[in-house]
């Protein structure tokens, strides 16, 4: 009961090819401890399918502390599959308004990506989100992207009508609307 976010940190960076914890996914975890975050993590390090799938679904819940530890599971073990990734952007998109999804876009950003349906679900978001912290994740997001595929003038209409007043100064909604334009 007690693993956390930094027992991911050490299990991950200490098994990162997959060799070390392979007696753990042998073990049959203790009734009511399935579903612990942390220890499917955890398990997820050393290979655990269930445990991914497990770690997945926390990104996209409510609780910042599980998004904390998908987080750093998933800098660890990045997703690699495009339905995964689909999946993940789905759910982040329901997720309120909240620090936990902000840090889930975060985590998504990591992961450059490049696919359309993920990069355009993510840009109808922005006008519909009453969050300035969420504005900016999705434009950290794209800016790393792949913007072959969504760069339009439309897109930059939509950033320029539809951006939450923020402080003065430049942000990232700024620099990516700058690099729309250039594009």
């Amino acid at each position: 009961d007690a693993v956390g976010v930094a027992d991911v940190e050490l299990a991950c960076a200490l098994d990162r090819k997959r060799e070390m914890g392979r007696e753990l996914l042998e073990r049959q975890l203790p009734e009511g401890q399935a579903d612990n975050v942390a220890g499917a993590a955890v398990l997820a390090c050393h290979g655990s399918p269930a445990g991914h799938a497990r770690v997945l679904r926390a990104l996209v819940a409510t609780s910042d502390d599980d998004v904390r530890i998908a987080q750093v599971y998933l800098r660890h073990r990045p997703i690699a599959d495009a339905n995964e990734i689909r999946v993940v952007t789905d759910g982040i998109v329901r997720m309120p308004g909240s620090e936990a999804q902000v840090r889930a876009l975060d985590t998504l950003a990591g992961h450059r990506l490049s696919d359309p349906v993920s990069l355009t679900i993510l840009a109808n978001l922005f006008p519909k989100t009453r969050s300035l912290q969420v504005q900016r994740a999705i434009a950290g997001i794209l800016i790393r992207a792949d913007l072959r595929s969504i760069a339009s003038p439309q897109l930059v209409r939509t950033l320029l009508e539809d951006r939450l007043h923020s402080p003065p100064g430049d942000d990232m909604v700024d620099a990516l609307i700058r690099r729309l334009q250039a594009y």
